[in-house]
């Protein structure tokens, strides 16, 4: 399901279950310990998914198989966005496709997100399937969103991808076949950085953010 591979100086990580990448413990886990293994050379980190959705979301089968496997998925899912903001390494994603709230979530975490046009949505929409947010996408999100982000995650709005960059989820969006060529930029630009400037600036830029979400409590699902 996740695969990672080097080129030209950058680690690429493909989140792909050949259906719609519902993130469970598991898959979350597996993101977080590839993470890890892109981190000693410094070199920039993508993160892409399928083409068409980004990611689904939280699996929730997993909220339905009790307390305890429900807590382990939310705290993968927290654990999944800090390792993205602990990274030493500029982490991008590549979001060609829809992503549901935990996509989204990683999309908020990222240093720089790209997202393809389409008719796709991007959002937390879990006011409008009967779920209250954990508190740390809620930290995530008053952190990068703007005004308008903010208020959408109450009120369930879903944004296609020109509103979704308005909004704060991505940095920039291109057409479809434009992706490839965006990212190549991109990781291009990330590369000429210096790697110990930009990882002492992004440090302290979320250090705050970090020890926030580090407090943030889980649900009791007892």
């Amino acid at each position: 399901m996740i695969t990672t591979e080097t080129i030209d100086g950058a680690h690429i990580i493909t989140l792909d279950d050949g259906k719609v990448n519902a993130l469970n413990k598991e898959k979350l886990d597996a993101l977080v310990a590839a993470l890890s293994k892109c981190a000693g050379d410094l070199a920039p980190v993508a993160i892409r998914g399928r083409k068409g959705i980004f990611s689904a979301g939280f699996d929730l089968k997993g909220f339905g198989a009790g307390p305890e496997i429900a807590t382990a998925q939310l705290q993968a899912g927290k654990d999944a966005i800090l390792a993205i903001l602990r990274h030493p390494a500029p982490v991008i994603t590549v979001c060609e496709g829809h992503a549901y709230p935990m996509g989204a979530f990683l999309m908020l975490a990222a240093d720089h997100a790209i997202g393809a046009e389409g008719e796709f949505v991007t959002g937390m929409n879990e006011s409008a399937i009967g779920m209250a947010l954990p508190i740390y996408p809620m930290i995530l999100g008053a952190a990068r969103l703007n005004a308008h982000g903010r208020k959408a995650v109450a009120t369930s709005e879903m944004f296609n991808p020109t509103d979704a960059a308005k909004v704060g989820y991505f940095q920039n969006v291109v057409a479809p076949d434009a992706v490839d060529a965006t990212l190549q930029a991109t990781l291009k630009h990330m590369k000429g950085l210096n790697a110990g400037a930009f990882n002492a600036n992004k440090t302290a830029m979320n250090a705050q953010l970090i020890a926030d979400i580090e407090a943030s409590p889980l649900p009791d699902f007892g």
